[in-house]
């Protein structure tokens, strides 16, 4: 398993970040159940484009259900380097807030599921094909996060037909863009791709 997770407490705050790097959607054999095995998935499929949803369904487990979702990322809201700043950490100097929408619609499998985690096989790929952090913040969000932006919910029930937009925070290098938005397939199979437009 290829994961760097780094703890920063902010100052003065119980909040604590989490900066994680995600290499599940670019292929690197991580499981997020924990397993790793045999010959990793090699490149992504064709991209398609945010808001067009996926060719693949996706299985999605929880509670020992195991859930098709279809998966649409929908959009990219880039922020500013300054936005890290009440963090109060330089790990993350140079580095600039992504939030990144998800839809994904229950379409089979096990009905109702709870809990499902759509967010936790999301990457975001840079103009260098380079994958970047995803961003937790643990005891309070950062000022500037929309506020539309609706992270996991362990609680949720979905049944077959819900569909809901998820998303997540992730840390791009200052000066570059985000290209892409991956979903991993698991070890054995290359990762959903769409181009940010």
């Amino acid at each position: 398993m290829v994961t760097d997770i780094r703890a920063a407490a902010r100052r003065g705050s119980a909040a604590t970040a989490l900066a994680v790097l995600l290499l599940s959607a670019c292929g690197s054999g991580f499981d997020p159940n924990g397993d790793t095995a045999g010959k990793p998935s090699e490149t992504a499929e064709e991209s398609l484009h945010l808001g067009q949803p996926s060719r693949h369904l996706v299985e999605l487990s929880r509670w020992g259900k195991d859930g098709m979702f279809r998966i649409t990322p929908q959009r990219v809201v880039m922020g500013k380097e300054s936005d890290l700043k009440e963090l109060d950490d330089m790990q993350y100097t140079d580095l600039v807030p992504a939030w990144v929408y998800v839809n994904a619609k229950l379409v089979g499998g096990d009905s109702p599921i709870k809990g499902a985690y759509v967010m936790s096989d999301v990457g975001v790929l840079t103009e260098r094909a380079q994958p970047v952090k995803q961003l937790l913040v643990m005891g309070s969000d950062l000022s500037s996060m929309p506020a539309d932006c609706k992270e996991d919910d362990p609680d949720q029930q979905w049944k077959k037909g819900d569909d809901h937009t998820r998303c997540a925070l992730f840390l791009v290098p200052k000066g570059e863009k985000a290209t892409h938005v991956l979903y991993s397939r698991g070890y054995y199979e290359a990762p959903l791709k769409w181009a940010v437009k």
